[in-house]
């Protein structure tokens, strides 16, 4: 009886650190981006999504774009491209729906993501980017490259910050 008692202590405490473990892992990999819409892969296939944790997105080739913008001194922006996002999900949809933390939201037009080689910035100057400074992810074009023309309020509002979300339709 003792050893019966002793064992399931033991199987019930490994288990324990097994679950533990896992939470663990989940938050030192958050979810820091659910793509959805016209989408043809899916990791969450409840929410019919493509989540990516950070080590994924980190995985993805990163691309720097040197530029200031409306809020910030020239920076180096850090992140993958939009195209290379949007190839890793199979999107087919022609308009791409940012969403930020606090619901402001802007569709661009996805052929713009190859005119410009726009990013989704997860640092800046080497740092990674937070809430509190527009994180966790910014999207960025290289304005510095731009013609004048492109540049402007009208840009100014396609750089949203704080995005979590994207919604391709």
């Amino acid at each position: 009886m003792w050893e019966s008692v002793v064992v399931s202590r033991v199987l019930w405490g490994l288990f324990s650190l097994l679950l533990l473990g896992g939470q663990a892992w989940a938050e030192s990999n958050p979810v820091i981006l659910t793509v959805s819409g016209k989408i043809g892969v899916f990791t969450n296939k409840d929410k019919m999504a493509y989540e990516f944790r950070a080590k994924d997105f980190q995985a993805l080739k990163q691309h720097d774009i040197v530029t200031k913008t409306s809020w910030t001194p020239v920076s180096t922006f850090s992140g993958p491209l939009m195209r290379d996002i949007l190839a890793k999900v199979r999107a087919s949809g022609l308009k791409v729906k940012f969403q930020a933390l606090n619901d402001y939201a802007y569709s661009i037009d996805r052929r713009e993501f190859d005119k410009y080689n726009v990013i989704l910035a997860r640092s800046m100057n080497k740092k990674q980017l937070e809430v509190k400074d527009r994180g966790p992810l910014w999207i960025m074009y290289p304005i510095a490259d731009m013609p004048i023309a492109a540049k402007g309020p009208q840009l100014d509002a396609k750089l949203v910050w704080q995005v979590d979300r994207i919604v391709v339709y």
